[in-house]
């Protein structure tokens, strides 16, 4: 993805809403910019489902949760598809060819 002249490819860990951080708006901006997994999703919207997915739960991705698709996980679900992303097809994704694919992936979708 060019964005300035500059190529961002996003190399970090992948969330466990499975966000590709790499087409996050937070992510590419250049002031205030989110570094992704990297910080823990802690200082961004996300943190809630951080929380309570690896803090609370100690699992690494929403769909490994007995009651994955949760109410929250629908409702933030819902406000990343205004930025082409659909998270349930993104576990979906992360859960059949793993994170370190789905990375390689994405990166290749934002080229």
């Amino acid at each position: 993805m060019q964005m300035d002249n500059i190529e961002l490819k996003y190399s970090g860990f992948v969330p466990p809403c499975g966000i590709y951080c790499g087409a996050c708006p937070n992510f590419k901006r250049e002031k205030n910019k989110c570094e992704g997994l990297e910080n823990g999703c802690k200082a961004r919207k996300c943190k809630g489902i951080y929380i309570c997915c690896i803090e609370k739960k100690g699992l690494e991705f929403c769909h490994q949760c007995k009651i994955y698709p949760c109410s929250r996980f629908k409702k933030f679900a819902e406000t990343w598809k205004k930025y082409g992303q659909d998270l349930m097809q993104n576990q979906e994704l992360i859960k059949t060819i793993g994170k370190e694919e789905f990375i390689k992936k994405m990166n290749k979708n934002e080229a």
